[in-house]
């Protein structure tokens, strides 16, 4: 890997294809690049988000993408009917099959967004859900990409399933488990945990920021989600405010934050 030579800040799990950006996307663009940032990877969940992500890296520079099956589009076609929001249907082993081909060619900087989801639905998705992450997983092996994983309300499944299948370069998106365990998929799997925007509001991620090794952190926002003042659209370029707080529970300077961050972004997703 090839070291930078300057630093920035980074958002590693963004979603700026959301309808919410559809309107003012070149200036939330522009805030992210002129707050400092170096790079935004915008996650995919289905086969259109993927494809938009992937033009719209073609023509912004900061925007670097990452191809997914988010767990819920991963069983599209099992789902309940109560389910309170509307998933659209498509062909789940022809979007595994674009994935692979995009990664296959280069064009990703990661597989993700991708997990399991034990929140909105139950047991009776859960192993079409391990078959999907498994593909995805063994993809990222394949191609030598890290994986940007979700995993709420299945924290501790998720991680013996990426363990049996020995992935190592795992970032844990907003992971919502016990500290305790993010702790351990840190320091004896060497996994990474992107911290989101809202840590300022939120004690379990304010204490990642200061328990877990440096090494192993990293920031998101999960924009437009997460914001750290209620009712607002989140967006990259709060960030910094992520760094500024991690710096200040470990009595750290902005600049040493923000580099420590950087760093393990470069690290992870083998950058220069």
């Amino acid at each position: 890997m090839v070291q930078t030579t300057q630093n920035h800040y980074v958002d590693v799990h963004a979603h700026l294809t959301h309808e919410k950006f559809a309107g003012d996307l070149e200036p939330v663009i522009q805030r992210a690049q002129a707050a400092g940032l170096g790079a935004i990877i915008v996650n995919g969940l289905e086969p259109e988000s993927n494809r938009a992500i992937l033009k719209m890296a073609e023509t912004h520079h900061l925007v670097k993408p990452a191809y997914g099956i988010y767990p819920i589009d991963a069983v599209n076609d099992i789902l309940p009917s109560t389910l309170p929001f509307p998933v659209r249907r498509f062909d789940v082993q022809a979007a595994i099959q674009e994935i692979e081909v995009a990664a296959s060619q280069g064009k990703l900087i990661a597989i993700g967004e991708c997990g399991l989801d034990g929140h909105w639905v139950g047991a009776e998705t859960f192993a079409a859900q391990e078959r999907v992450l498994e593909r995805l997983a063994d993809i990222a092996l394949r191609t030598k990409l890290p994986m940007i994983v979700h995993s709420r309300d299945l924290e501790q499944r998720t991680m013996d399933l990426l363990r049996h299948l020995g992935v190592k370069r795992v970032n844990f998106h907003c992971f919502g488990g016990k500290v305790k365990l993010a702790q351990h998929g840190a320091e004896h799997d060497g996994w990474w945990f992107s911290i989101p925007a809202n840590a300022t509001v939120n004690q379990a991620f304010r204490k990642m920021l200061s328990v877990l090794p440096p090494e192993r952190i990293l920031t998101e926002t999960d924009c437009p989600y997460l914001s750290p003042r209620k009712g607002e659209r989140n967006e990259p370029a709060h960030v910094v405010g992520t760094v500024t707080l991690m710096a200040a529970e470990r009595g750290w300077s902005v600049e040493q934050a923000r580099d420590q961050v950087w760093k393990n972004y470069c690290e992870l997703f083998d950058v220069g």
